[in-house]
């Protein structure tokens, strides 16, 4: 079995904020996923996309479809390809991403607008019907998550993939939501 864990946070926290935390939620949730995972001998890639060039797609050519369409790959020259073409490697994947303005963070967003767009109506997808769960961490007031979790609902209804878990993780039910972790994870 292998897992590619994408997170779309910086996973450092400022040490000058308000944050009295060493370690972010959204990194939290990464390394409580990256443990469980090892509990099963899982193979496990993990990816901090935030670390990566990935650009917010142009809708370029006719209509707004460059090759995305067609070719099931995009046309701008960033990580994305490289990315979305190692997926068909791992059985399944784990998506967390912090929560920003009750949305899914910027980056995340990015990524996952490219995704659709190369692979949603791709007849010989090798994403569809892989297994995934989404975490949508909240830090601060904890309040957006289910709006996250929709857009990953939304996500799912596209790309025809079979999400075992939707978790909203709070500062307030991460100590809880570790179940929730380990209950999706064992589904892999």
């Amino acid at each position: 079995m292998k897992i590619l864990i994408l997170s779309f946070s910086n996973n450092t926290v400022n040490k000058d904020s308000f944050i009295p935390n060493e370690k972010g939620l959204t990194l939290a949730c990464v390394d409580e996923c990256i443990n469980l995972l090892k509990e099963k001998n899982t193979n496990i890639e993990y990816i901090c996309m935030n670390k990566k060039n990935i650009k917010k797609c142009m809708a370029c050519g006719e209509r707004g479809w460059g090759i995305c369409l067609e070719q099931h790959k995009c046309a701008m020259n960033d990580d994305f390809n490289e990315i979305y073409n190692s997926m068909s490697n791992y059985d399944g994947y784990i998506f967390i991403t912090p929560v920003y303005f009750w949305e899914m963070s910027e980056s995340a967003k990015t990524f996952f607008d490219r995704l659709k767009r190369c692979d949603a109506f791709n007849d010989e997808s090798k994403l569809r019907n892989k297994k995934f769960m989404a975490i949508a961490c909240a830090g601060g007031s904890g309040n957006g998550t289910e709006n996250t979790l929709q857009a990953f609902d939304v996500f799912n209804h596209f790309m025809k993939m079979d999400m075992i878990g939707r978790l909203p993780v709070t500062r307030f039910n991460f100590e809880e939501q570790k179940e929730e972790m380990k209950e999706c994870i064992s589904k892999f």
